[in-house]
């Protein structure tokens, strides 16, 4: 929890800046650590900053479930996502989406199966000015089928991406 506070009073340091102006970039590449861990790629299709800038992101890796070791396994993923400026042109976005997931789960000393379903994601993001990093934490409950749980609401992260320059 300390860890999550020192982050967020970090962000929150990061954005009293209000002349700095925020990279919309088209596709960043990174890592998601959380109770998942996955690769990340985003590629903004509309990122007109008046406009809500609508985006598509793929994740592969490994989902962890502590309380029930039956729902770890390899997952991939597709979001397609709504970001909304909220920062004032500080690089802060706020995002909502919703996506699908398949998935290999395995439990110990069993056949591995497989699960699928929907989740929704809900999160901010920052882009840094003058670095080619953006930054993002989230929460992203599961809805399953056939085995999975049927839901799964104690799934968040935070990930970090680099972000490709934009051609000019």
């Amino acid at each position: 929890m300390r860890y999550l506070l020192s982050i967020i009073v970090a962000i929150l340091c990061l954005s009293a800046n209000k002349q700095a102006t925020a990279q919309y970039y088209d596709h960043a590449i990174g890592f998601r650590a959380g109770t998942s861990f996955e690769l990340s790629y985003k590629r903004f299709i509309f990122y007109k900053p008046r406009y809500f800038q609508q985006a598509f992101e793929v994740l592969v890796g490994y989902h962890i479930d502590e309380w029930d070791k039956r729902y770890n396994g390899f997952v991939a993923e597709g979001l397609y996502l709504f970001h909304l400026d909220v920062g004032f042109d500080t690089g802060f976005s706020a995002y909502l989406g919703v996506g699908a997931y398949a998935g290999v789960y395995t439990e110990t000393a069993k056949q591995p199966y497989f699960g699928g379903g929907g989740t929704i994601a809900l999160g901010m993001e920052y882009t840094f000015t003058h670095v080619p990093i953006s930054i993002s934490l989230d929460w992203k409950p599961l809805f399953g089928f056939p085995r999975f749980p049927p839901r799964s609401l104690a799934r968040g992260a935070f990930t970090l991406r680099y972000v490709f320059p934009t051609p000019p």
